[in-house]
């Protein structure tokens, strides 16, 4: 039996009456743990994914939705009936990276947007089926690019994307450092972010996920994202889900892969010491 990420979704919704008897968090992970273990173990055959052989695919962009500069992550899938693009984008004046969801065209994709923690759980973890006709971004292939649109019930906008980087496979491409940055959907108030992927030899490696000042742009510090026995960067579906938001909102959570269950390791903002440190 192969199970789809509409498959998914309807067995988390027969689940329905059971969660909301829970409180969201306490849902959200439950949900997580339900999705997690049913696609690792059909899209994945039970293993690990391994960083010899990254199982995303992966193109970045830089350009503009009208007159505002963005960076855009986008991430294609080979299964989904209704959804088999994921990705992560961000105004370069907010630096709040915002999650998409979509499907692949004849000739492009159409995207949908996530503006709040409601669709949040209901469009990305729990797969509820939407409608594609409604999706903002109608976007179509060129040349190592994107063009299109950007629509709302109050305007339009030309959409201009040009590729940056690419993660296929094994390799990164298009990129003179080897490297590919993703911003990761989990965020604080004051921070972003980034994961840095890049080619380790023959291995495809993350060892450090950058905070980012929204305000300012700036690094205001760089995580290790491997330490406390977490073995991240290549668990989550879709890659910008291996950081998720935390229990409030100045802390995030970090997604681990693991053989023996749901791991996610929990950073919080510590004021006094103007960083993020491990709560447990």
């Amino acid at each position: 039996m192969t199970i789809t990420l509409d498959t998914l979704s309807e067995i988390v919704s027969n689940q329905g009456q059971f969660l909301r008897k829970i409180p969201t968090w306490e849902t959200y992970n439950i949900l997580k743990k339900w999705v997690l273990s049913l696609s690792l173990c059909t899209i994945l055959s039970g293993s690990a994914v391994a960083a010899t052989e990254s199982w995303y695919v992966i193109n970045n962009y830089t350009g503009s939705i009208g007159n505002y500069p963005v960076h855009v992550s986008l991430q294609t899938y080979t299964f989904g009936a209704q959804t088999n693009v994921k990705g992560s984008y961000y105004y370069d004046k907010y630096r709040s990276p915002i999650p998409l969801y979509g499907k692949e065209t004849s000739v492009g994709m159409v995207l949908c947007e996530v503006n709040s923690d409601k669709e949040y759980d209901e469009y990305i973890v729990e797969g509820k089926k939407y409608d594609l006709s409604a999706c903002p971004l109608k976007l179509t292939h060129g040349d190592d690019a994107l063009h299109g649109t950007w629509q709302s019930k109050k305007a339009m906008l030309n959409v201009v994307l040009n590729k940056t980087a690419s993660l296929d496979k094994t390799s990164v491409s298009h990129h003179a450092e080897n490297a590919i940055d993703i911003p990761f959907w989990g965020q604080t108030t004051t921070h972003s972010f980034i994961g840095v992927y890049e080619m380790n030899g023959d291995d495809i490696s993350v060892s450090q996920v950058r905070a980012v000042n929204k305000s300012l742009g700036k690094v205001d510090q760089v995580i290790d994202p491997q330490r406390h026995n977490c073995h991240f960067g290549f668990y989550m579906t879709a890659i910008y889900q291996n950081i998720e938001r935390g229990g409030n909102s100045s802390q995030i959570a970090l997604n681990c892969y693991s053989t023996g269950g749901d791991v996610s390791i929990l950073y919080g903002l510590n004021k006094d010491q103007h960083s993020y440190t491990f709560i447990h």
